[in-house]
């Protein structure tokens, strides 16, 4: 009986540990585990949510249920027979983080953090942001382990970002993580006009495809020229719009991006001050000196890089890494406009909400013409968040759509903020239907374990 009871008391010892697995700060989404026996491979599959996602049939399990799925349910130790791929059980990983260690991937950016551009890079070795040291104004490159500002303060008072001492702290376990961006059921893009992949390559001729500069839609030449749409004689010097529609927005945004700072509507800035008021805060001036700016990474802007460097630190704040096939994370890639792997973010914006010049919520926003626009990643920083920055940036990007006469914005939901954005934000779960005829023409961000939501612009009134 006296046994009984301490098996008891280490049972719920263990369930406690092992939490920290699946809380903030844990094992990120997409960290490949396996399930093994006396050496022997029996199940894949990766972390994702509160959970594990079998390779072999995608079902998202608990951790028992991935036990019991590789065959050795009557064990009831998935904690010490699931691994990481640096060779940890989950159990071990959940020991490391009660003991104040942290995950890392491993990999570092390949892109300073603070400029977008690539180069000599000197690597943070808590996280995995890079930076020219000339960025960070360092006359001589330190030795040791070293730690960027945003890490040196996590370390504790007093320590300085730049000091190159090495680190006292234990080292962060690395971890490799497999895909997480979700991979299209079928073959997306192609000609909008007759749905063909093939095109040329070396010539130009009528099987010559050309992109749209705004919505990113592709066309044969000889398809423009048989439906009437453009007669192109050669590849345009400049950018190319498929459509009024299409050039009005991409100058207007253009606009945007050029004229600055903008002071935040008295009516959005009311959203703000009920927020103070219902967790009586202190209004000290806050409330009155919002501002929002779009930026854009690809137009490479120096006045534009500290603030992208802000949203991007806030994005990895409040999201695990999202990787893609290579194994690279994409948050900076998106943030800075930038190409890969047969994925193009250039046309990617990215929508800041000021205080006192401080970058306290942001969004990643892309619109595909009239038609839609897609806003894949949104956040605030977590000292800010329950202040109504968050809802006063929607209202923003809301009204900038509504000016440009966009009519429809979607974006990817995890399911811990369904109900936030279909009772708050009016938003709704797309249709199987409409997500394929979405994909068959445009190249939406799409990841795993998220539903695609939809929402009519409304049409503000100024």
């Amino acid at each position: 009986m006296k046994r009984k009871k301490t098996d008891g008391g280490m049972k719920k010892r263990d369930n406690d540990l092992h939490r920290l697995l699946f809380m903030p700060n844990g094992l990120p989404d997409g960290a490949e585990l396996t399930y093994f026996i006396k050496g022997q491979k029996l199940l894949e599959g990766y972390k994702q949510g509160n959970g594990i996602v079998c390779c072999c049939c995608e079902r998202e399990l608990s951790p028992s249920q991935f036990e019991a799925h590789a065959g050795m349910a009557t064990r009831r130790q998935p904690y010490r027979h699931i691994y990481t791929s640096n060779g940890l059980t989950l159990h071990d990983i959940a020991l490391s983080l009660a003991n104040g260690q942290c995950v890392t991937t491993g990999s570092s950016d390949d892109t300073c953090a603070v400029c977008g551009d690539a180069g000599d890079l000197l690597l943070c070795s808590e996280c995995p942001r890079a930076f020219h040291p000339t960025c960070l104004n360092l006359k001589h490159l330190p030795e040791g382990e070293w730690h960027c500002a945003n890490c040196a303060d996590e370390h504790g008072p007093g320590r300085k970002a730049v000091s190159g001492e090495a680190s006292s702290t234990a080292r962060p376990i690395v971890i490799r993580l497999t895909r997480v961006v979700k991979a299209p059921e079928f073959e997306i893009g192609g000609c909008v006009v007759c749905r063909g992949h093939d095109f040329s390559g070396c010539t130009f001729d009528d099987r010559t495809v050309i992109l749209c500069d705004q919505c990113e839609k592709e066309f044969h030449v000889g398809c423009l020229r048989n439906s009437g749409l453009c007669d192109l004689r050669g590849i345009p010097e400049d950018k190319w719009f498929c459509c009024d529609d299409c050039s009005r927005i991409h100058g207007s945004l253009q606009s945007y991006v050029s004229c600055g700072v903008q002071i935040i509507p008295t009516s959005f800035a009311n959203i703000i001050r009920r927020k103070y008021l219902e967790k009586g805060l202190l209004i000290d001036g806050a409330t009155d000196c919002g501002q929002w700016r779009i930026l854009s990474g690809k137009s490479r802007y120096p006045e534009h890089l500290p603030l992208l460097s802000s949203a991007a630190a806030i994005f990895r704040e409040c999201f695990d890494p999202i990787v893609e096939k290579s194994g690279r994370d994409l948050i900076p890639v998106m943030v800075y406009g930038r190409n890969i792997s047969g994925q193009e973010f250039g046309g990617m914006y990215c929508v800041v909400l000021l205080v006192r010049s401080v970058v306290v919520s942001a969004g990643l926003l892309r619109i595909f013409g009239r038609e839609v626009a897609e806003l894949p990643i949104v956040a605030t920083s977590r000292k800010h968040q329950g202040k109504g920055y968050f809802q006063a940036l929607f209202a923003c990007i809301e009204s900038l759509l509504s000016s440009l006469n966009v009519e429809n914005l979607v974006l990817p939901a995890a399911d811990e903020a369904l109900s936030i954005w279909t009772k708050k934000f009016g938003f709704a779960k797309m249709s199987e239907q409409q997500l394929s005829k979405y994909q068959k023409e445009l190249q939406l961000t799409i990841f795993k374990g998220t539903v695609m939501l939809e929402k009519k612009v409304e049409l503000l009134s100024e």
